[in-house]
């Protein structure tokens, strides 16, 4: 009997992690506004009620969504330690660091609108105590806070530079500054994400941007055309 339970168990996680996994693909290639629960039904080939056997709402399943794209943003970088008191690993003049790996994160985000819709529409949800959005939002921003601050202090302490603004307060700036970033990336999509909020992040700071950077952000020459 135990047995059987257990085998149960794991057949309903792994149908779960399936209608996320195809949620999280049809938000990111075709948009949120054209995800619907019809087409992640079709998609994993069970019911509506069916895949809602496996979430409290469809506002549930797509905060979990949320969460399964944090989960494997976080997979990718080796830097984040599993104990938030363990010290963050920050080499400012090595690609290799937590604002590096913020920054490709931003990049990526570019690349599936969809999800950055999601992450707004769903943070203007979050301001009711009641929804399970609200949930998700404190929990991410706790977290947020925790490592940005960790890397601000030991940016400043590499740096030997006295902060005017404590690590703490700079991370929910930059929180801030970045979830803005998105909302006016949404408005205008030629906007450079990944350029503005690498400026943006060093210009609080008042560090120097690392010259492995900075030669990456200068235009390359106008080519001349070859005669002939």
């Amino acid at each position: 009997m135990a047995s059987s339970t257990r085998g149960t168990y794991h057949k309903g996680e792994a149908r779960r992690k399936q209608i996320l996994d195809e949620a999280l693909n049809i938000v990111a290639v075709e948009g949120f506004d054209q995800t619907t629960l019809s087409k992640i039904s079709k998609a994993v080939g069970i019911t509506e009620a069916g895949v809602l056997h496996y979430f409290d709402s469809i506002d549930d399943l797509l905060v979990q969504v949320l969460r399964e794209r944090d989960a494997t943003d976080l997979a990718a970088s080796r830097l984040i330690p599993e104990n938030l008191k363990d010290p963050v690993t920050v080499q400012p003049e090595s690609d290799d660091n937590p604002v590096s790996h913020a920054l490709a994160i931003i990049a990526h985000n570019q690349k599936t609108p969809g999800l950055v819709e999601l992450y707004a529409h769903m943070s203007v949800k979050a301001a009711d105590p009641e929804s399970c959005a609200y949930k998700y939002f404190k929990e991410r921003g706790t977290i947020e806070r925790a490592l940005v601050g960790q890397t601000v202090a030991t940016l400043y302490a590499s740096h030997r530079v006295a902060p005017l603004v404590p690590p703490e307060d700079v991370a929910r700036l930059l929180q801030a500054l970045l979830d803005g970033l998105q909302i006016q990336w949404l408005l205008e999509n030629d906007l450079d994400m990944e350029c503005l909020a690498q400026k943006a992040i060093f210009a609080m700071l008042d560090l120097p941007i690392p010259s492995s950077t900075d030669a990456s952000t200068e235009q390359a020459p106008e080519q001349t055309p070859s005669s002939g």
